[in-house]
């Protein structure tokens, strides 16, 4: 396997609705270093392509499940797993993650607003050591972050970025799973 971070200079622009370069590059930092890699991303659009084209560069299996609630988001791309729902799914608890299921990398990107807190919950039982989980605005909404720590209090923060430290209104928390 090579070390080259697969994720840097995929072609996204910072000030899009995706997630900035920066962003993605740290998280290239931190994946395994294995055969396979598994990601469990809410909230799709142009970053999930782009992420998981990279990711098929450097892994013989890429398992990649994205949740979305907007069908104008879903990717086509073949081997991409979308399950769709809606906010009141989210809000109202009808929505489960099979607990087999294990993923090495989790992408918090959506729905917008307050209502990505109630994902956390829904994913407890879906990651193991090391699992890396990134969430986007995190700062936005001090739920998201009291909601993580409350869910998954054992995490090392690898990337901390503050909101408005970071060309204006982006801000995320990058961490592991210890």
């Amino acid at each position: 396997m090579v070390n080259d971070n697969i994720l840097k200079d995929l072609g996204l622009v910072d000030g899009t609705p995706s997630l900035t370069p920066r962003q993605v590059e740290e998280i290239g930092t931190l994946l395994p270093e294995k055969e396979t890699v598994r990601v469990l991303e809410f909230g799709a659009g142009r970053s999930t392509k782009l992420i998981f084209d990279a990711l098929k560069k450097k892994y013989k299996e890429v398992v990649y499940v994205t949740y979305e609630t907007n069908p104008k988001y879903v990717p086509t791309e073949e081997g991409i797993t979308v399950r769709m729902h809606t906010r009141e799914d989210l809000v109202n608890s009808q929505i489960t993650i099979p607990s087999h299921e294990k993923y090495d990398l989790v992408i918090i990107d959506g729905p917008d607003g307050d209502l990505r807190k109630h994902w956390f919950f829904l994913f407890k039982d879906n990651v193991q050591k090391s699992t890396i989980i990134h969430i986007d605005d995190a700062f936005h909404y001090p739920s998201f972050e009291l909601e993580f720590r409350n869910n998954f209090p054992n995490t090392e923060d690898m990337f901390i970025v503050p909101l408005g430290s970071y060309k204006g209104n982006k801000c995320w928390i990058t961490s592991k799973i210890l």
